[in-house]
């Protein structure tokens, strides 16, 4: 039996901790299939944790239907179709055998039995597929995501990008990987014949998926895009976990409503200050991604040295100086900014 088991099993009172195989979260589509939609990903979490340590017994598992819809709110008709999801995406995934390594391919669920009445006591059953199970048996390398942050996602990159993350935070010597981008994209879920150019995987996937995993997960990521030639080939990203300030600052967005969360991410939630001249406050700085094509911009450029340097480089460097200093949200934040513009120097 691997060690991922036995983790599961050590951490059963942990409710906040999924352990996911890293067997699962390395997962990768097989050419021309469909990719799981964020919904299914969730699914597969929620049902490997509730079939917990014996997740890789040939057996049934039981939730009852109250806990599942406590924290996935899908109708009876959304549930049945994710479930029909996961029957029929066909996944391949890698595994060490006494061989070296495999690749298993086939689908995450065997059976799932749903009670047409959600009234007390009301449960759904399912079985995992016997690929899934061996996966699990066999599992050696796992990630403690943590659910309020899974469930709290709100696309299927940002989902796959903190499972990426996640798995190699747990490696100590590694904070660093270098992807090609058709790797990237599978990593990721694109569906295939998407996003094939890269201005276009960056702007839809990437700058967004990063955006989300560094507010809701203590996880910062970061990127540069490696070249060959003028053309972008491959993506390093770069990983770390956030400070004292930029945890406590996603563990309060993660208690916080749902509404205005792209909002404060993206910079744009303001308030209005009555006694300054009415003018807005903005709440938090990007933490990813551009700050070009709004209120970021020009406060930049009307406070950088001229001719005006790379904006994107300036927020990279902004966020560099600011981490383990103050989080984004802070309330000072816009005041900060300008100070490192009028202090921006090109060396430093």
């Amino acid at each position: 039996m691997g060690k991922t088991i036995q983790v599961i099993a050590d951490r059963a009172n942990r409710p906040d901790d999924l352990i996911a195989p890293g067997e699962v979260l390395d997962l990768r589509f097989r050419d021309g299939a469909k990719t799981l939609t964020l919904r299914a990903s969730k699914l597969l979490h929620l049902l490997v944790d509730a079939a917990g340590p014996d997740a890789c017994a040939n057996k049934v598992h039981s939730i009852p239907i109250e806990r599942l819809n406590g924290t996935f709110h899908v109708s009876r008709e959304e549930f049945v179709e994710t479930c029909r999801e996961l029957f029929g995406t066909t996944v391949r995934m890698e595994i060490d055998t006494k061989r070296g390594r495999a690749e298993k391919i086939g689908p995450m669920l065997a059976d799932v039995e749903r009670d047409l009445d959600d009234g007390d006591g009301s449960e759904v059953r399912f079985e995992l597929s016997p690929v899934l199970r061996l996966v699990l048996a066999r599992s050696n390398h796992w990630a403690a995501l943590s659910r309020k942050a899974v469930m709290a996602f709100e696309s299927r990159y940002a989902l796959r990008l903190y499972e990426v993350v996640a798995i190699r935070s747990g490696l100590s010597s590694k904070s660093t990987e270098t992807f090609d981008l058709d790797d990237l994209r599978s990593r990721l879920g694109v569906p295939p014949g998407k996003l094939t150019r890269w201005i276009h995987l960056r702007q839809f996937a990437l700058d967004a998926a990063i955006a989300e995993v560094n507010q809701l997960s203590g996880f910062h990521v970061s990127y540069e895009p490696v070249k060959r030639g003028r053309s972008v080939t491959a993506v390093r990203l770069t990983w770390a976990v956030q400070g004292a300030h930029g945890r406590a600052a996603a563990a309060r967005e993660l208690e916080a409503s749902r509404v205005g969360r792209k909002a404060r991410r993206t910079g744009t939630a303001e308030v209005v200050i009555e006694d300054n001249d009415d003018l807005p406050v903005i709440l938090s700085f990007p933490s990813a991604g551009s700050i070009r094509y709004g209120r970021w911009e020009k406060i930049a450029r009307d406070h950088l040295p001229q001719p005006t340097p790379d904006l994107d480089h300036v927020a990279a460097r902004f966020r560099a100086w600011a981490d383990g200093k103050f989080p984004m949200a802070d309330p000072a934040i816009e005041r900060r900014f300008i100070g490192f513009c009028e202090g921006w120097r090109k060396e430093g």
